[in-house]
């Protein structure tokens, strides 16, 4: 009698797992019927190369190095060794963000205003780094607008044809770019 009752039991507890996972489970998921998205990316890389060869990161740099002779001028250690670190630590972004896939947000932060334009003008309802998409659906609307976010920093004939350059070569992985940094 003892034996008869934990199988019972069992027998219960396997039955309602069942029912229960069923349960759990759900119908089925219906993929809805909406408007497709269509997605505008880019190549992050393009954008580093433009902002850097811009009048926006020349003011920038301008900026820094004012702050420093000012700094070396006074005999301000503290401040001196401070702009050094953040102009070695920007550095090191800009080869991560213009040889690799580093996010370029701090960058694009400088035309955010005219990113609804550019998206308007591309026809485009999101736009995202080519780098930043884990998955997308074999039929997805995938827009390339690195030319149209570049266009705001007013590149040069020879900033395009560097942009047009690393847009035919894949990105450096992390340690390659590390490698390149501490080689110079």
């Amino acid at each position: 009698m003892t034996l008869w009752k934990p199988t019972l039991v069992l027998a219960a507890l396997a039955a309602g797992l069942t029912t229960g996972a069923a349960i759990l489970a759900g119908p089925p998921i219906q993929k809805a019927e909406t408007a497709r998205l269509r997605v505008g990316t880019f190549d992050s890389r393009a954008v580093t190369a433009a902002f850097a060869a811009s009048e926006i990161f020349d003011r920038q740099l301008r900026q820094l190095q004012q702050e420093h002779q000012k700094a070396k001028a006074a005999g301000d250690e503290e401040k001196i060794k401070k702009l050094e670190t953040q102009g070695k630590t920007q550095q090191e972004q800009f080869h991560r963000q213009g040889f690799g896939t580093a996010p370029v947000d701090d960058i694009l932060a400088h035309i955010k205003g005219e990113l609804p334009a550019i998206a308007k003008r591309a026809g485009v309802d999101v736009i995202v780094s080519k780098w930043a998409i884990t998955y997308s659906v074999p039929d997805a609307q995938l827009v390339d607008v690195t030319d149209l976010i570049v266009e705001p920093f007013k590149p040069n004939e020879r900033t395009k044809r560097i942009i047009r350059e690393l847009r035919d070569q894949p990105p450096l992985p992390p340690d390659e770019i590390e490698k390149h940094q501490h080689d110079h």
